[in-house]
This record gives structure tokens, C-alpha cells and sequence, in this order.
């Protein structure tokens, strides 16, 4: 009997990541998470009448999730999630649950034509739905409110942020494209001094008025809806661009950068929060990487070299840049003129 090489059985493994990520997803999509939650250490069959499946066929799913990690136990003694597990909860504050459903679904269906992406450069996402992303999650409410969510799962790089970048000075942040305001409400509890705008899509503010951003800090925080390709909120000394430089093209985010550099006060500063590839061995980084080209056609990681030429070319110079957890870093800018 041959045994396979490393390499073969790498191969294998990368060619069958799907398989996880479909596992992952449908656990979650039909309740099987917040089942095994909810029961003390259920058997399959136990699940399987509840939630109406096949009990031999969620048998070796439930089986494939221990060997992911995701759960414990056996068949025997019963299922039980692990901290892993756990993440994927709908009453998780971790938003995971979220990545679940997007990565397993739209993000799937739009990698299935990644050949369009390739041979043209533009967006399977918009192929395989038949809408740019942004308009797409317009006309889906409920995807737009897992898509927002998801843009916050992750609190420890939230919290990373105020501990690199002091906003104890600032007068008035103006978060531009800020979603429900997870990072802007982080920054305001941490901050009792500064004023805030929270800027985005005119459907992304109306489904923050239902988040803390609104709740906790009404007296602090503006909420406003407008386009960030034709103007953005003026007078503040501190401008937020977390994740949204790498979803365009660079005459996209030249526009943005424009826009902001326009409307900024003469002493402000411009923070960009941004997967920042360092090496050819960042591989979350490049993974995004292509994520950007297929969801979203234009949009791309970019090295720090390309973000200081295309700060330059907006008016601002680039100044310090702090690393961040999963790879993400804080870019600090300042007008040319008033460097």
C-alpha cells in the first residue's frame, strides 16, 4: 500500500477546504449550533427528530464538526460545541455567526466563478448575483445586516485600535463609511471628550439607529447618510477609514481620499484601518487579496508603499503605522500642508 507524501496530502486538504466551510455554514443555517447549545450533550437522533434531518446523515456531519473542532463528544455521550463552536451561537456577541452565512453562501457562490474574475478582472460577485455588492446588499436588508455585523466580528481589534492611536485630543471623529458604529462606539467609551459623525449608506445609518452607537451615545454622535464619492461630513479633526480602501480601484479611493482631504480641518489627521500586505508569506492578507477581485472586482490589499503613493497623490503624507491583530494595521496620515 502506497502512502501518500506531505505534499499529496496538503494538496488534498487545500482542494477540500470547501468541505469546511459548507460544514460550518449549514450548521448554522439549519440550527444545528444553537440546538446542540440549547440540549444537554443531544445524540444525533435526538437532533435529527428536533430539527427534522436525516439522523444518519447529520450523524457524520456532527461527526466531520469534532474533527474541525467545532463540537465534542461522540454519538454515544452525546454532542456538545467547542469555544470554537460557541462562536457560531445566535446569541454569540462575536458576529461569526454572520461570517457563517455570508463566506458560506453569497462569498461561496461568487468564488464558484472565480474563471470570470480572472478573465476579465471584474467581479464574479456581481456575475453570480447580478448586482455590484454594495447595491446588492441595498436591495437585501437581511444580508446587509449580516454583512455590517461581520464587519465587527472581531472586539479585540476594535479595542487594539485606541490602545495605538490616542483620540483623547480629538474635538470631532467623523467615521466615514463607519456601518453600525461598533468601532466609533469603542472609541467614544474609551474617549468621554470628543464629539462623533457616523457617516455611511443612508440604509446602513437607518440600521444603526438600532445598535449602542445610537443608543449609548445620542448627545456624542451624528448619525448621517450620504455617498463618500461625492462629499463627506465636514470639519472634523480626525477622519476613520476602517476596511474601505481596499473594496475600490485607486481612482475609486482617490476620490474618497479627495474627499476627505477636502472636508477635513486644517490640524486634522486621517486614520486608515487596512490589511497591510507585508510579505509574500501573509497568507490572511493575500487570501483578501483575491477575496477583493472576486466579490468586488477593483478592490485589492495593498502594500504600505502603495498606500503612501496613493496618499501622496490625495495630498497627504504618510506618517506612523501600527500593527494590528489579524494582520491589520493602523495608517496615520496628515495634510501636506499642515504636516
Amino acid at each position: 500500500m502506497t502512502t501518500k507524501s506531505p505534499s499529496e496530502r496538503h494538496l488534498i486538504e487545500l482542494m477540500t477546504g470547501f468541505w469546511k466551510t459548507q460544514a460550518v455554514f449549514i450548521a448554522t443555517e439549519l440550527g444545528i449550533v444553537d440546538r446542540i447549545a440549547e440540549t444537554n450533550r443531544p445524540s444525533a437522533a435526538e437532533l435529527a427528530l428536533a430539527l427534522q434531518l436525516d439522523a444518519d446523515a447529520l450523524g457524520r456531519l456532527l461527526d466531520y464538526l469534532v474533527g474541525l473542532g467545532v463540537a465534542d463528544g461522540d454519538d454515544a455521550t452525546g454532542y456538545a460545541l467547542t469555544d470554537v463552536g460557541a462562536l457560531l451561537r445566535s446569541d454569540s456577541p462575536s458576529a461569526m455567526r454572520d461570517h457563517a452565512r455570508l463566506y458560506g453562501d453569497q462569498f461561496y457562490r461568487a468564488w464558484g466563478a472565480l474563471t470570470h474574475s480572472l478573465r476579465t478582472g471584474g467581479s464574479a460577485f456581481t456575475l453570480v448575483h447580478r448586482a455590484p455588492l454594495f447595491s446588492y446588499l441595498s436591495e437585501n436588508p437581511q444580508v446587509s445586516e449580516s454583512y455590517e455585523r461581520m464587519m465587527v466580528a472581531g472586539l479585540p481589534f476594535f479595542q487594539a485600535v485606541s490602545e495605538v492611536y490616542d483620540f483623547s485630543d480629538a474635538r470631532r471623529i467623523v467615521d466615514v463609511a463607519g456601518g453600525h458604529g461598533a468601532l466609533l462606539d469603542q472609541i467614544l467609551t474609551a474617549n468621554p471628550g470628543p464629539s462623533a459623525v457616523l457617516f455611511d449608506a443612508p440604509h446602513v445609518i437607518e440600521e444603526a439607529s438600532r445598535y449602542p452607537i445610537a443608543s449609548e451615545h445620542a448627545e456624542r454622535c451624528e448619525r448621517i447618510g450620504g455617498d463618500f464619492f461625492e462629499s463627506v461630513p465636514e470639519n472634523g479633526d480626525v477622519y476613520l477609514l476602517s476596511r474601505i480602501l481596499h473594496c475600490f480601484d485607486d481612482e475609486a479611493c482617490h476620490r474618497i481620499l479627495s474627499n476627505c482631504r477636502q472636508a477635513m480641518a486644517p490640524d486634522a489627521k486621517l486614520v486608515i484601518l487596512e490589511r497591510v500586505i507585508t510579505d509574500k508569506n501573509a497568507a490572511l492578507a493575500l487570501g483578501f487579496n483575491m477575496h477583493m477581485l472576486v466579490v468586488l472586482g477593483g478592490g485589492r490589499e495593498r502594500s504600505e508603499a502603495e498606500y503612501a503613493a496613493m496618499l501622496d497623490k490625495a495630498g497627504f503624507s504618510l506618517g506612523t503605522v501600527h500593527s494590528l491583530p489579524l494582520e491589520t494595521h493602523l495608517l496615520v496620515a496628515v495634510p501636506q500642508n499642515h504636516g
